[in-house]
């Protein structure tokens, strides 16, 4: 996907601020590899944080990825990829994402689950769509029922799911970049009803991490070649989905075990 395919793609979420800088930057592709952001912001009338919300609007973690993909894009990245490029790539997102769950402490977590009245789950995106409907299988065969709601707050299911929320239900949120312009529509309320919440997105900051009372993490790396846009593993997230219903279930198993020996 290009430059233009992404602004179009991503338009109706962009600002008449974020629609300047987009002119600038397709006008000056070329000069935008040496920039830095603050150069940009000068240069297009914006401000840092233009620029920065810019970027993660177009699916980018920042604006020095927004300028290495300008400038692959330039260089026209015919190149053909190393062996095992993408593979290596799969298998790096992979292995961040287990040392995490190495270090972690996911104990508030089960014990959020344990002690909560109702679950739901909410998703932004087609694969985290399928994690969602996971985490929902695996906890119905653990027998911790998970309800599904519609990842768009104008939806009558997910108005309905909302009215009934209450501070003892949790809610646990899959979002790839965490940045999803709808997001915050769909926690207003559950934030006001002091209903728990559970985030699990890619590595970085953003602002549902921000915006969420715990957060999880997998690591889903973009590849850089303009090419191959379109490739970024999802397997990471399954892993995360496993590990917290497995996880659990060792929880369960030792809480019920501490009762015996008492």
């Amino acid at each position: 996907m290009s430059l233009e395919e992404l602004i179009n793609t991503n338009y109706d979420y962009l600002s008449d601020t974020d629609l300047t800088i987009a002119k600038y930057v397709l006008a000056n592709k070329e000069k935008i590899g040496k920039m830095g952001i603050n150069e940009l912001a000068k240069k297009s009338l914006a401000s840092k944080s233009s620029i920065l919300r810019f970027s993660q609007k177009l699916g980018f973690s920042g604006y020095s990825e927004l300028k290495n993909f300008v400038k692959w894009e330039i260089n026209d990245a015919e190149d053909t990829p190393e062996q095992n490029e993408l593979f290596d790539q799969i298998l790096n997102d992979v292995q961040k994402t287990m040392q995490y769950l190495q270090n972690v402490d996911l104990v508030p977590i089960y014990n959020a689950i344990e002690t909560s009245k109702n679950i739901y789950v909410i998703s932004t995106g087609f694969a985290q769509t399928n994690q969602a409907a996971e985490l929902q299988r695996l906890f119905l065969l653990i027998g911790k029922p998970v309800q599904l709601i519609p990842g768009m707050s104008h939806t009558n299911e997910y108005k309905r799911i909302i009215e009934k929320l209450t501070s003892e239900d949790l809610i646990i949120l899959l979002s790839l970049s965490g940045e999803n312009p709808s997001l915050q529509g769909l926690l207003d309320i559950p934030a006001v009803k002091g209903t728990k919440i559970i985030s699990l997105t890619n590595f970085k900051s953003n602002w549902l991490s921000g915006h969420s009372d715990i957060n999880l993490y997998a690591s889903s790396t973009k590849n850089p070649n303009p090419k191959n846009w379109w490739i970024q593993s999802a397997s990471s997230f399954f892993i995360v989905v496993e590990a917290l219903a497995f996880g659990y279930i060792d929880y369960i198993n030792s809480q019920e075990r501490e009762g015996k020996t008492e």
